[in-house]
């Protein structure tokens, strides 16, 4: 059995207690957003536990997803279906400064977690909803890439003429536990007078089309599937090189004539090319010469140039280059949960406080005895509610 992790310094939400009552990515997120500042959370979870937990890989027998969206927290068992439950979690609630859920709508009501039902008892507390699609579609199912559809983003994601893609990770739920995480800390500064705050992941998702969507109402214009070139400049995409790919940032003139210089003739002097107006209209013999250029030697060479030339670029590194290079280099890196391997990212903020997780998650319920001690629950009462089946 893990052991429960170390007591830490207090971080700038010491005090404040979150009931995590999500599932998978969304709403575990948020929270673990808000116990990386300190914030006591408790994962309240069924018997059978978070679905997360049984995603693969794993490491000493915990799923990495798991870990990485569920860390910081202490983990709490309890079958919300039974009535001998119902006690337990209104005393939970009388002393939670914030609930955050992503059940599928119309759960919350039935198990009693709803926002009315929490606020009868303590209206002080911060009710924070997480749905997939908007309101009127009703108790519709969905996850990241269901999203990811709806919202028009796949469409434009992917190379053109080849099928729609989808973003390699659940971007989508990330940003939607951030906006929860956000939400909650604007809600803690306010009057915490029968707070809620609802956030539906499609919303989310559009959000993060906020410049697509503003170009479509003026031009009406769908957008195309370009890889990771845009419509709006070139060079400015990844191109490739005798050994990878390379991403070039040339968007203004002055860039593209830094660029020319570096990649020589037959680019460098051809006036058709010099004006933005020119390389989009020509955009593919000018793709195709500066990918003969570049076919001449590999990436690395080629970055060293274009960064002493000033221009902006990049390598197309494959992830496990990328994880290397964040943990020999990034200010925030790597927070390591085990001897057996489990390793997270640690929180991309640089700031007194910030608390990075440094213990792997614990099994279902393995804190549910020393969380209700803490709300005045006798050995007695918790050997009854366990032989109830409440609790785990």
């Amino acid at each position: 059995m893990n052991m429960p992790p170390a007591k830490k310094p207090a971080g700038p939400l010491a005090g404040i207690r979150v009931l995590d009552f999500g599932m998978n990515i969304a709403g575990p997120y948020g929270a673990s957003v808000l116990a990386d500042f300190g914030a006591d959370v408790i994962k309240v979870e069924s018997p059978d536990g978070d679905a997360a937990r049984g995603f693969e890989p794993r490491a000493g027998g915990i799923s990495a997803l798991f870990a990485a969206m569920n860390h910081n927290r202490r983990y709490l068992g309890i079958d919300l279906k039974r009535p001998q439950a119902r006690p337990v979690i209104e005393r939970l609630i009388d002393r939670a400064d914030v609930l955050i859920q992503n059940l599928r709508q119309g759960r919350a009501e039935k198990l009693g977690i709803d926002a009315a039902a929490c606020h009868t008892r303590n209206p002080r507390l911060i009710h924070a909803s997480i749905e997939a699609f908007y309101p009127n579609e009703g108790e519709r199912p969905g996850y990241d890439l269901m999203v990811q559809a709806e919202s028009g983003m796949m469409a434009m994601t992917g190379h053109a003429g080849g099928p729609p893609a989808r973003t390699p990770s659940a971007a989508i739920d990330h940003v939607t536990g951030l906006w929860t995480a956000t939400a909650v800390l604007a809600a803690m500064a306010g009057p915490r007078d029968k707070a809620i705050i609802k956030i539906s992941m499609l919303d989310v998702a559009m959000s993060l089309l906020n410049d697509r969507v503003a170009n479509y109402l003026v031009d009406r214009q769908e957008p195309l599937r370009m890889g990771s070139a845009t419509t709006l400049t070139t060079a400015h995409q990844a191109y490739p090189t005798a050994d990878g790919h390379i991403l070039i940032g040339a968007p203004s003139d002055g860039f593209f004539a830094k660029l020319c210089k570096v990649l020589g003739p037959p680019l460098e002097g051809d006036a058709r090319f010099a004006t933005q107006s020119g390389r989009l209209a020509l955009r593919a013999e000018l793709d195709n010469a500066i990918c003969k250029v570049l076919a001449k030697d590999g990436t690395q060479a080629w970055y060293d140039r274009l960064s002493a030339a000033a221009i902006p670029a990049g390598i197309v590194r494959p992830l496990s280059d990328a994880v290397q290079r964040h943990a020999a280099h990034s200010a925030t890196g790597m927070a390591p949960l085990s001897s057996e391997g489990l390793t997270i990212l640690a929180p991309p903020v640089q700031m007194q406080g910030i608390m990075p997780a440094d213990a792997p998650p614990r099994q279902v319920g393995a804190d549910t005895d020393a969380v209700l001690r803490e709300y005045g629950y006798t050995p007695e009462e918790l050997a009854a509610l366990r032989l109830s089946g409440a609790i785990v």
